[in-house]
Protein backbone atom coordinates (compact mmCIF):
# COMPACT_ATOMS: atom_id res chain seq x y z
CA UNK A 1 0.00 0.00 0.00
CA UNK A 2 1.36 3.59 -0.72
CA UNK A 3 2.45 5.96 1.71
CA UNK A 4 0.44 8.88 2.14
CA UNK A 5 3.65 10.83 0.81
CA UNK A 6 3.41 8.72 -2.60
CA UNK A 7 0.15 9.29 -2.80
CA UNK A 8 -0.02 13.39 -2.88
CA UNK A 9 0.20 13.93 -6.48
CA UNK A 10 2.99 16.99 -7.11
CA UNK A 11 0.69 19.34 -9.10
CA UNK A 12 -1.27 19.24 -5.42
CA UNK A 13 1.62 20.13 -3.46
CA UNK A 14 1.73 23.21 -2.11
CA UNK A 15 5.29 24.20 -2.93
CA UNK A 16 4.54 23.09 -6.83
CA UNK A 17 1.85 25.77 -6.84
CA UNK A 18 3.51 28.58 -5.41
CA UNK A 19 6.09 28.27 -7.84
CA UNK A 20 3.50 27.65 -10.79
CA UNK A 21 2.24 31.04 -9.49
CA UNK A 22 5.85 32.36 -9.53
CA UNK A 23 6.51 31.46 -12.62
CA UNK A 24 2.91 32.49 -14.50
CA UNK A 25 3.40 35.53 -12.69
CA UNK A 26 6.67 36.32 -13.78
CA UNK A 27 5.36 35.85 -17.44
CA UNK A 28 2.43 37.80 -17.21
CA UNK A 29 4.34 40.85 -15.53
CA UNK A 30 7.03 40.89 -18.24
CA UNK A 31 4.70 40.77 -21.08
CA UNK A 32 2.58 43.55 -19.43
CA UNK A 33 5.91 45.45 -18.76
CA UNK A 34 7.67 44.40 -21.96
CA UNK A 35 6.82 48.23 -23.98
CA UNK A 36 8.85 49.25 -21.16
CA UNK A 37 12.04 47.13 -21.94
CA UNK A 38 12.19 45.82 -18.24
CA UNK A 39 13.37 42.69 -16.92
CA UNK A 40 10.74 41.51 -13.35
CA UNK A 41 13.91 42.16 -11.17
CA UNK A 42 14.88 45.80 -12.91
CA UNK A 43 11.11 46.25 -12.32
CA UNK A 44 11.39 45.38 -8.46
CA UNK A 45 14.57 47.38 -7.69
CA UNK A 46 12.69 50.18 -9.55
CA UNK A 47 9.89 49.86 -7.42
CA UNK A 48 11.84 49.90 -4.09
CA UNK A 49 13.62 52.34 -4.87
CA UNK A 50 10.32 54.42 -5.06
CA UNK A 51 9.25 53.17 -1.61
CA UNK A 52 12.46 53.40 0.22
CA UNK A 53 14.55 56.25 -1.85
CA UNK A 54 18.29 55.73 -2.00
CA UNK A 55 19.32 52.74 -0.73
CA UNK A 56 22.71 50.66 -0.41
CA UNK A 57 23.57 47.20 -2.98
CA UNK A 58 22.82 45.45 -0.17
CA UNK A 59 20.01 47.29 1.50
CA UNK A 60 18.33 46.58 -2.04
CA UNK A 61 19.60 42.81 -2.53
CA UNK A 62 18.00 42.05 0.96
CA UNK A 63 14.73 43.78 -0.23
CA UNK A 64 14.72 42.45 -3.59
CA UNK A 65 15.61 38.57 -2.74
CA UNK A 66 18.69 38.53 -4.83
CA UNK A 67 22.41 38.56 -3.83
CA UNK A 68 24.11 41.47 -4.09
CA UNK A 69 26.19 39.83 -7.08
CA UNK A 70 22.63 38.85 -8.78
CA UNK A 71 21.83 42.67 -8.42
CA UNK A 72 25.13 44.15 -9.86
CA UNK A 73 23.74 43.36 -13.57
CA UNK A 74 20.09 44.56 -13.58
CA UNK A 75 21.03 47.48 -11.58
CA UNK A 76 24.05 48.71 -13.87
CA UNK A 77 21.34 48.22 -17.09
CA UNK A 78 19.04 50.79 -15.00
CA UNK A 79 22.06 53.31 -14.38
CA UNK A 80 22.58 52.84 -18.60
CA UNK A 81 19.37 53.65 -18.96
CA UNK A 82 19.49 56.88 -17.24
CA UNK A 83 16.60 55.63 -14.51
CA UNK A 84 18.98 55.22 -11.59
CA UNK A 85 21.95 57.07 -10.53
CA UNK A 86 24.55 55.97 -8.09
CA UNK A 87 27.47 58.92 -7.45
CA UNK A 88 30.88 58.30 -8.05
CA UNK A 89 33.11 58.13 -5.29
CA UNK A 90 36.01 55.99 -3.42
CA UNK A 91 33.20 54.20 -1.44
CA UNK A 92 32.83 50.67 -2.87
CA UNK A 93 29.86 49.93 -4.81
CA UNK A 94 28.22 48.33 -1.72
CA UNK A 95 28.26 51.60 -0.07
CA UNK A 96 27.11 53.90 -2.50
CA UNK A 97 23.25 54.61 -2.40
CA UNK A 98 21.24 54.06 -5.80
CA UNK A 99 18.38 56.21 -6.29
CA UNK A 100 16.22 56.74 -8.74
CA UNK A 101 16.53 59.49 -11.36
CA UNK A 102 13.78 61.71 -12.66
CA UNK A 103 12.79 59.50 -15.81
CA UNK A 104 13.31 56.35 -13.20
CA UNK A 105 10.65 57.94 -10.73
CA UNK A 106 8.32 58.54 -13.81
CA UNK A 107 8.75 54.59 -14.93
CA UNK A 108 9.06 53.67 -11.62
CA UNK A 109 5.54 54.55 -11.10
CA UNK A 110 4.12 53.72 -13.98
CA UNK A 111 5.36 49.95 -13.11
CA UNK A 112 3.70 50.47 -9.46
CA UNK A 113 0.10 51.53 -11.47
CA UNK A 114 0.48 48.27 -13.32
CA UNK A 115 1.93 45.67 -11.19
CA UNK A 116 -0.75 46.65 -8.94
CA UNK A 117 -3.41 46.80 -11.43
CA UNK A 118 -2.59 43.01 -12.13
CA UNK A 119 -2.49 42.15 -8.08
CA UNK A 120 -6.24 43.33 -7.72
CA UNK A 121 -7.02 41.74 -10.82
CA UNK A 122 -5.69 38.23 -9.25
CA UNK A 123 -7.78 38.44 -6.08
CA UNK A 124 -11.18 40.60 -7.55
CA UNK A 125 -13.29 37.44 -7.08
CA UNK A 126 -11.84 37.25 -3.63
CA UNK A 127 -14.04 38.50 -0.49
CA UNK A 128 -12.08 41.31 2.00
CA UNK A 129 -12.27 38.43 4.35
CA UNK A 130 -10.16 36.23 1.75
CA UNK A 131 -8.03 37.92 1.17
CA UNK A 132 -6.91 39.20 4.28
CA UNK A 133 -7.11 35.27 5.01
CA UNK A 134 -4.47 34.40 1.67
CA UNK A 135 -2.18 36.95 2.82
CA UNK A 136 -2.07 35.79 6.81
CA UNK A 137 -1.66 32.01 5.70
CA UNK A 138 0.91 32.82 2.90
CA UNK A 139 2.84 35.24 5.28
CA UNK A 140 2.87 32.31 7.60
CA UNK A 141 3.95 29.75 4.58
CA UNK A 142 6.90 32.58 4.31
CA UNK A 143 8.23 32.77 7.75
CA UNK A 144 8.64 29.19 8.00
CA UNK A 145 10.91 28.97 4.76
CA UNK A 146 12.57 32.25 5.93
CA UNK A 147 13.39 30.39 9.27
CA UNK A 148 14.42 27.39 7.50
CA UNK A 149 16.66 29.54 4.79
CA UNK A 150 18.08 31.46 7.98
CA UNK A 151 16.80 34.65 5.59
CA UNK A 152 16.42 37.81 7.55
CA UNK A 153 13.20 38.96 5.71
CA UNK A 154 9.85 37.93 7.48
CA UNK A 155 6.52 38.94 6.57
CA UNK A 156 6.68 41.96 9.21
CA UNK A 157 10.04 43.29 7.26
CA UNK A 158 7.59 42.61 3.64
CA UNK A 159 5.01 44.54 4.99
CA UNK A 160 7.45 47.54 6.14
CA UNK A 161 8.29 47.71 2.83
CA UNK A 162 5.02 47.83 1.67
CA UNK A 163 4.59 44.59 0.18
CA UNK A 164 1.35 43.31 0.86
CA UNK A 165 -1.28 42.20 -1.03
CA UNK A 166 -3.59 44.34 -2.42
Amino acid sequence: MPSEDQQIETTERIMYLLNRIRVQTAEVVASDLSDLGLTGTQALILETLLERGPTSAAELGRRCLITRQALSAPLNALEQRGLVSRPRSDASARQRPSSLTDRGREVAASVRRRVLQLERGSVQSFTAEERATLEQLLRRYADFWSGQAGSPTTSAEAESAGRGLT
